[in-house]
């Protein structure tokens, strides 16, 4: 497990996708805020169609890459509005501070993998597979 999270630390920018039931499937950049207790941790804003579709389907798998490793992540999301989240998210990326300012803002959430599939791919290596 530990070299997916060294992965993601070390390459935060996520593509997500998300589908809502019988839609077709929609990919986006999602930063990985951080893990805790082997938790992957993100956040949104509520009136976004991404939240929107993940409350529809919390089916989730994502994948972020340096230029020759991948890791690709799969799971269930877990809403989890967390205010103590929040605010480490808030303390720890200005970006997103600019935008939300306050853990209170009805429109900030944030959410969970908690249990979650990952394989690191390589363009030399043979692929590892990780679960929580």
């Amino acid at each position: 497990m530990q070299p997916v999270l060294d992965f993601l630390k070390t390459n935060p920018v996520t593509y997500f996708a998300t589908t809502a039931e019988g839609a077709v499937p929609k990919v986006r950049p999602i930063l990985f805020c951080f893990e805790e207790n082997g938790v992957l941790w993100f956040c949104s804003g509520k009136s976004k169609n991404f939240w929107k579709e993940m409350n529809a389907n919390p089916q989730v798998e994502f994948t972020s890459f340096d230029g020759n490793r991948w890791v690709r992540v799969s799971g269930t999301v877990a809403f989890n509005d967390n205010p103590a989240i929040k605010t480490k998210i808030l303390n720890q990326y200005e970006n997103i501070k600019a935008i939300y300012q306050s853990p209170e803002n009805p429109e900030f959430v944030s959410f969970c993998l908690e249990h979650w599939n990952a394989t690191l791919f390589s363009f030399s290596e043979t692929p590892v597979s990780f679960s929580r």
